[in-house]
């Protein structure tokens, strides 16, 4: 009842804000008779600007509540949020009354269109953990309703979210899916250019870049085809590649060209980070350090004047930081330090919810000591000569400590591999000495005495090995039910089902690793699988409780001994 209450409070809230821009709104004397689709044909034709559009949409909005008309509530609602592209929270907030509005009703493009457009919002924020959840509801709702069109334009985005967390062969399987989709229905239109160009960035990012080509070519040919006025991003794209492809001069006159064009008409666009950054490493490569700088610059320029930073961003001034380092200006050098932190930051707000993995190549505790030595360095002519011996002794004893436990870390993992290749192989689970009896755990001396024959088989056949055994098969198997197995397993072997049976997988491949060296060859991954664990993770941790060194450890030792 109360979280009814409270579900029912939160729609008013939201659905209240939503009107509450609009209170006060008088419809003007000339749009008094004018119908709906007549003032919407207004809005869409005096969209840039902003005083009109503003009368107009309020006025849909209020058409469409004396009309109590769902959809168009919901129309309403979705364009006057278009008043507040920069005011995020208040152009979400007309997105949620949208979508409250059109939950109910079966149309092809509402709440779909809606949850699409919040999506947007959310990826604006780096919000992108609510971004996916918002475009995976609008897939839904348009696949319920058949619009295909728009099932594929959110597939798109979808893939476009995959991208920028690093998961660029899914984002190209869906961008495939897309384009095939295109193709077959005859779409010609800037968001089918759009989807090539994407693609061919993906295949770029996966190093397959004749296929990053061809496709490059492809949107080059169809954009001037069709007027698309898109060339210049596949002239840039191709750049890009072409300085993978090692063909530096070609490279640098594709990145020359589109970045001119790019600067003279678009120069906020998201490309021309990767433009600037490719033509600095193309400077780097050719040894040109005055035009790498001056790309360099370009770069920071545009993070300046945009505010918008990306993955690629962060190598631009680690090479910075590189650049004044090895030229001894600690002042320029620290000034990019702080600049690559803050870069850091927003790309760890904007990826910390989506639990992705996107490796940084820069090590952010190296730099934080690099920084704080440059201070040191920057303050050390105003310190007096005991200052100087205090820090260097802290550094030392950090040092001796750090030194001391992986020295210590390493002997313990040593003894512990001498004592394991030293052990006789014998079965861990094995019955250990205890007071427990068929009486005790209330169930009959032949049956246990069944049970625990049975799992001497089970054991002798290493049916442990497999992924998918558990206590109701294992128990099915021996003609019991999971209960008695699990009662004898816990007094005869000590320990519950599932550590039994990791202590046997463990037991096995410790033997294995021993006695086959062709299998030490297999990754960790690998011989996890092979001995029934689901994951890497859950093998390790198994091997470790179990031996006190990681699988890791123990075959690069094993190797080493030969």
């Amino acid at each position: 009842m109360k979280r009814s209450i409270l579900l029912s409070s939160i729609i008013f809230l939201i659905t209240y804000l939503g009107y509450a821009q609009q209170s006060g709104f008088t419809i003007p004397d000339s749009l008094q008779h004018k119908s709906y689709d007549e003032i919407g044909g207004l809005a869409r034709k005096y969209s840039q600007d902003s005083i009109r559009f503003r009368v107009y949409s309020n006025t849909l909005l209020a058409k469409a509540k004396e009309e109590k008309d769902s959809l168009r509530l919901a129309q309403a609602y979705q364009i006057i949020s278009y008043i507040y592209k920069k005011d995020y929270p208040t152009r979400i907030l007309y997105l949620d009354s949208s979508i409250i509005a059109s939950k109910s009703i079966n149309d092809k493009r509402y709440p779909a269109l809606s949850y699409s457009y919040r999506a947007g919002v959310y990826r604006q924020m780096r919000l992108y953990k609510k971004a996916l959840s918002d475009y995976l509801l609008a897939l839904k709702y348009s696949e319920k309703t058949g619009n295909k069109y728009f099932y594929y334009s959110t597939k798109h985005n979808i893939g476009g979210l995959k991208d920028e967390i690093g998961e660029y062969a899914e984002a190209a399987k869906m961008y495939k899916e897309v384009l095939s989709y295109e193709d077959k229905n005859n779409i010609k239109d800037k968001g089918h250019a759009y989807t090539i160009l994407v693609l061919a960035d993906s295949y770029r990012k996966l190093n397959v870049l004749d296929s990053a080509t061809f496709y490059n070519k492809k949107g080059i040919n169809e954009s001037l085809r069709d007027s698309l006025g898109m060339s210049q991003f596949f002239t840039l794209n191709e750049g890009v590649n072409l300085f993978y492809k090692q063909h530096y001069k070609a490279a640098l006159d594709s990145l020359n060209k589109a970045i001119i064009i790019f600067e003279k008409h678009d120069p906020d666009n998201e490309f021309l980070i990767g433009g600037y950054l490719h033509r600095a490493r193309l400077y780097k490569q050719l040894n040109n350090k005055e035009i790498l700088l001056h790309s360099l610059e370009d770069m920071d320029r545009y993070y300046h004047n945009t505010g918008f930073a990306s993955l690629d961003m962060r190598e631009g001034y680690e090479m910075f930081v590189n650049y004044y380092k090895a030229i001894g200006d600690k002042d320029k050098q620290l000034h990019y330090i702080n600049k690559l932190f803050m870069v850091d930051s927003v790309m760890d707000i904007s990826h910390k919810n989506l639990n992705k993995k996107i490796v940084l190549e820069y090590d952010t505790p190296r730099l934080l000591a690099e920084k704080q030595v440059l201070i040191e360095a920057l303050e050390k002519k105003e310190k007096q000569a005991n200052t100087k011996f205090v820090a260097v002794l802290i550094l030392v004893i950090l040092l001796i400590i750090v030194f001391v436990f992986i020295y210590s870390k390493n002997l313990r993992y040593k003894k512990r591999f001498k004592e394991i290749m030293n052990a006789q192989h014998h079965n861990s689970n094995a019955s250990k000495k205890n007071i427990s009896t068929p009486e005790s755990i209330g169930i009959s001396d032949d049956l246990v005495k069944d049970l625990l024959q049975g799992l001497s088989r089970f054991e002798d056949e290493h049916g442990y090995l497999s992924a998918n055994i558990s206590s109701r098969s294992l128990a099915k198997k021996l003609n019991t039910n999971s209960k008695y197995l699990s009662k004898v397993i816990n007094a005869y072997k000590q320990k519950n089902f599932n550590g039994y049976i990791n202590e046997l997988r463990v037991d096995y491949v410790i033997d294995k690793l021993k006695r086959e060296p062709k299998f030490r060859l297999f990754t960790i991954k690998a011989i996890a699988q092979d001995i029934g664990f689901n994951t890497t993770e859950a093998f390790s941790k198994s091997f470790y409780k179990k031996t006190k060194i990681y699988p890791s450890y123990f075959i690069k030792q094993l190797e080493k001994k030969g």
